[in-house]
């Protein structure tokens, strides 16, 4: 019953905010991924045509949509790939960032995400119950289950969930590795292979090939042996990324182009906080769970039956640290397969004071110490993700809002001047009994002084170089006697379609006069 509520638990952590949001994204790599599925889907191609980012997740995102195909087409009477963006139906839509459809699509790529995390939930316990006990596996489970790094991570379309779950799938074919579970030889092809799945989710996840080495090279068996399992790891290593990234071997020299220019881009952006600030916040991992977990590291270090294993871990942990050292850009995310494995340890630090607490005087006391410190880090741990997943709930989309404040608020078949730079949705106008059209904010100025319009849905523009910056003067000057009937959100819109908007985007609605 303790397993079967801990999942549940899990479950809706994850499954519960799926929806938020829509039909935008609500967070940056959303679109990274699912326009690689678009590409994908309108080239009726493996090549997603940039590669910043693996294809894995996106082309699990695009198997989820295909499998719904039927009851898309149910629903809307004509198939998913209609309603793609292209180029055809949508001119300039492949640079639109923020041109995610249909909503099934972000739907699919969060609903694949979710299932993942659910499942890192679930193979945690496992990983743990076999180290060390099935209170370990337990204590794993509801750590993992609440944790706010991973629970915020785990309903929407981001790489670092795929790469976590698969790294994690590497680890247990490892210690299966080290307890010599039969067949050892699939063992270690398993473990080959989940690492390949885990390079095809983030390129730098293949550090848990670390783990899986050193499993294979202090292993009690002939030299002979080894370099046979480590062959069959290699093997299993470049199935995984045929499978998950086949343009790692087709198209080399365009997936090297993309990933230096995805680092070079990352190298302008600065972080708030460095990795450790980030780590001991609450919302990430807090100091409670971090202290417990290098105790679990120490005591798996000191049992011979844990010590490799141990072992393993620490130099998957530092060959993944080690490249995000003195940059500038230290996202939590880009750390997040180590995340399982420190609330695996830290279970079996609890496990420990359990087994404290059953033994000597003054029992209550060392249940009441144990109770505290157990249920104090696992209880502000749900807290933090419980509050989290309700602030994202809670958040509409602005773009969201102000459509839904024109339909409110104005006169059917009354004309709406709207700028294009927004990146608000065709659907969304379509909810709106008006008529719209939509301009690049260049080409506003002239449209706006013709007075034929009775609304301008305008915002607050990020302009930094020509032609926008010597514009703005002659747009402000154009609305500076319009009445702002409403305004929502706080972020500048940027100027160019490929940057993201955010799901807070300053927008204004404005009273055209005649």
């Amino acid at each position: 019953m303790c397993w079967s509520a801990i999942l549940l638990l899990a479950v809706l952590l994850r499954i519960v905010p799926i929806r938020s949001g829509l039909p935008y994204s609500d967070y940056i790599d959303e679109g990274h991924v699912l326009h690689q599925t678009i590409d994908s889907f309108n080239h009726r191609s493996l090549d997603v045509y940039w590669y910043g980012l693996p294809a894995l997740p996106a082309y699990s995102a695009g198997a989820a949509l295909f499998l719904y195909g039927p009851l898309y087409r149910y629903f809307h009477g004509h198939h998913f790939q209609k309603d793609l963006p292209n180029e055809r139906n949508f001119p300039s839509s492949k640079m639109n960032y923020d041109f995610i459809a249909p909503v099934e699509l972000l739907l699919a790529g969060r609903t694949v995400t979710a299932c993942l995390s659910i499942a890192t939930v679930i193979l945690a316990g496992i990983i743990a119950a076999r180290l060390a006990s099935d209170h370990a596996g337990l204590l794993a489970m509801l750590l993992i289950a609440v944790c706010p790094a991973l629970v915020t991570r785990g309903s929407i379309v981001i790489v670092d969930t795929f790469a976590t779950f698969f790294a994690l799938v590497a680890i247990y074919f490892c210690e299966r590795i080290q307890s010599a579970s039969e067949p050892i030889w699939r063992n270690a092809g398993f473990a080959g292979l989940a690492t390949g799945l885990a390079f095809a989710s983030k390129y730098q996840t293949a550090a848990v090939g670390a783990a899986v080495m050193t499993s294979i090279l202090l292993l009690g068996v002939d030299w002979r042996s080894r370099l046979r399992l480590l062959f069959l790891a290699g093997g299993g290593f470049f199935l995984g990324i045929l499978v998950g990234a086949p343009m790692t071997f087709f198209r080399p020299a365009t997936v090297w182009r993309d990933v230096v220019a995805n680092i070079r881009s990352y190298e302008q952006i600065r972080s708030g906080q460095s990795y450790f600030a980030q780590a001991i916040s609450i919302f990430e991992l807090g100091w409670p769970l971090l202290l417990a977990s290098c105790a679990g590291v120490v005591l798996m270090l000191r049992q011979e039956k844990t010590r490799i294993v141990a072992i393993g871990w620490i130099l998957f942990g530092s060959m993944l640290v080690a490249p995000y050292l003195g940059k500038p850009f230290q996202p939590f995310r880009s750390l997040l397969p180590l995340v399982p494995l420190v609330c695996i340890a830290a279970a079996i630090t609890f496990v420990e004071f359990i087994r404290w607490a059953r033994r000597g005087a003054h029992l209550w006391l060392r249940y009441g110490v144990t109770t505290i410190l157990i249920g104090g880090c696992v209880g502000s741990l749900g807290f933090a993700s419980f509050q989290q997943v309700h602030r994202r709930m809670a958040h509409q989309d602005s773009r969201r809002q102000a459509v839904d404040w024109l339909r409110q608020n104005m006169a059917n078949q009354q004309r709406v001047l709207a700028i294009k730079e927004l990146s608000v949705l065709p659907s969304e106008w379509a909810r709106i009994d008006a008529k719209i059209t939509v301009v690049p904010w260049l080409e506003a100025a002239a449209l706006l002084h013709s007075g034929a319009f009775d609304y301008l849905v305008g915002g607050d523009f990020d302009v930094r170089s020509d032609p926008w910056q010597s514009y703005r003067p002659a747009w402000s000057h154009e609305i500076s006697s319009l009445k702002v009937l409403a305004e929502f959100g706080t972020v500048a819109t940027p100027t160019t379609l490929n940057f993201w908007r955010t799901n807070d985007e300053r927008l204004f609605i404005y009273k055209v006069e005649p």
